[in-house]
């Protein structure tokens, strides 16, 4: 991982706006203020401040991390998950800071309330950014952050079936003081197996969930959604008495990608998942690419072929098209998913008023002021929005007549139209874009009163309620028919 760069872009105000953004995961190291920092320690009592700049998407939002006395030459610190105004960071805490959990200080961000919180260190518990959620509860007067991790088969007496996966289920709420909690959980009558299964050669090397990201749909019991973007998405009660997972397929992959799905590519290049704004849909995109290719065919007509002219070779030009799908919230069962829009790229149209830093950003891959067409560029990763029918796509390339060069590039699915471009700051080594949307913005334009009142109003919120304190419980989980069973 590339260490944090130093010198923050400048972003254009945005003090009106209170759209979803796009949140930079990769955090820079500046000593900046506005009236969202908050300050205070690490657990080696080194002082830290953090603060959250906005931008309206396609540019990316940020936060900027002060920490004297920490050298972030080998590594950055990290956004690990967001929600409502809630922010969840990691920062290294010593400069020879190693992947294990003990080497991290994880902070819980308010930028509302000026306020940091240092988390307890989930070690000897380990987990991977993309398996951990947060969830704000109560307006943000307290919080929950759950992950899952430890995924290994349990198979049948003296046979290579396996008849279940085990996992762990690890849970922290602040509004107790018992710290982490770690859950024994297993998933039974495997529903992916049978309705998307993987060839027996590729199964019998991959879990049966690789968590991609996760989704805090949140309401009384806390929902989780841990996303494999090849496979399926787990839904989990995280705050319930008795947590129990419901396993919901994707949609079957489109032709042109079970090659990567045999390959185990990396799916966030083709996929994603998220939730819209209101939390009452879940939204799910896959894009199809293919290179420029030559096909031959035999002619149309008897003097084509009685010339000798047997085979015709035709360019079939590089593309993509994308299919989305939508499934209603609360999930019910996989048959729900409902497909939405297929967009290819020569159906996108580019408005040639759209604004002039914009077409230049389009004009200086070509190296010309010609408006360039969409199908030229090679797009990858899409990012929904969760406001509307937006998605986000990266461009990366590297051609002769510029630098590195990489976009965001927005596009109205909808209405097949292009809605807007933005450079990504290439100082950060970019191997694979990482931003996730956020809905900061909403929040902090509700936000009124001084720094102290915002304060003041957060600790005297109502304290949880019984039902959401209550401990939970693991359970196994039988495919559709779950069944409650309490573990030991």
């Amino acid at each position: 991982m590339a260490a944090a760069t130093r010198i923050p872009p400048t972003l254009p105000e945005c003090d009106d706006y209170d759209g979803a953004i796009l949140l930079d995961m990769r955090c820079y190291m500046a000593d900046l203020h506005n009236a969202t920092t908050a300050s205070g320690a690490t657990s080696r009592g080194l002082p830290i401040q953090v603060t959250f700049r906005s931008a309206r998407p396609p540019l990316l939002s940020y936060l900027c991390v002060h920490c004297p006395g920490l050298n972030f030459l080998r590594t950055s610190p990290m956004v690990v998950a967001t929600d409502a105004d809630l922010v969840l960071f990691r920062i290294p805490s010593n400069i020879n800071a190693s992947f294990d959990a003990q080497a991290w200080d994880y902070f819980l961000y308010r930028p509302r309330s000026h306020h940091l919180d240092l988390l307890p260190n989930p070690y000897p518990v380990s987990f991977r950014d993309s398996e951990t959620a947060l969830l704000s509860r109560q307006d943000g007067s307290w919080y929950a952050v759950a992950a899952i991790s430890s995924w290994r088969p349990v198979y049948e007496a003296n046979s290579n079936l396996i008849i279940r996966w085990d996992f762990c289920l690890h849970l922290y709420r602040s509004s107790d003081s018992e710290g982490w909690i770690t859950m024994p959980m297993s998933l039974e009558e495997l529903v992916r197996d049978k309705l998307v299964p993987l060839p027996g050669d590729v199964a019998e090397e991959v879990p049966y969930h690789k968590t991609s990201k996760t989704l805090t749909i949140g309401g009384e019991r806390g929902t989780v959604a841990w996303v494999d973007l090849w496979r399926g998405i787990l839904f989990c009660d995280v705050l319930g008495e008795r947590p129990v997972f419901q396993d919901i397929p994707l949609p079957m992959p489109a032709r042109g990608n079970w090659g990567r799905l045999l390959r185990q590519c990396e799916p966030n290049y083709i996929r994603d998942v998220d939730i819209s704004r209101h939390k009452d849909t879940i939204k799910y995109i896959e894009m199809e690419i293919w290179p420029e290719r030559k096909e031959t065919k035999a002619p149309d007509n008897y003097l084509d072929w009685v010339r000798c002219k047997s085979n015709i070779t035709q360019v079939i030009p590089a593309g993509w098209k994308a299919r989305t799908w939508i499934m209603p919230i609360p999930v019910g069962s996989y048959t729900d998913w409902q497909p939405d829009y297929e967009v290819e790229v020569q159906d996108i149209t580019m408005d040639t008023s759209c604004d002039p830093h914009q077409k230049n950003l389009l004009s200086k891959l070509t190296g010309s002021n010609t408006m360039p067409t969409l199908q030229k560029f090679p797009m990858a990763y899409p990012t929904i929005s969760i406001d509307d029918d937006i998605v986000y796509f990266v461009y990366s390339n590297n051609p002769r007549h510029v630098e590195r060069f990489e976009l965001v590039i927005a596009v109205d699915l909808r209405n097949k139209t292009l809605q807007g471009v933005a450079e990504i700051d290439v100082q950060k080594c970019i191997i694979m874009p990482v931003f996730c949307t956020s809905e900061i913005c909403r929040y902090l334009r509700k936000s009124t009163g001084t720094p102290e009142e915002l304060k003041r109003s957060e600790k005297e919120a109502v304290k949880p309620t019984h039902k959401e304190d209550s401990k939970p419980t693991a359970v196994h989980v039988k495919g559709t028919g779950l069944q409650k069973v309490a573990c030991e």
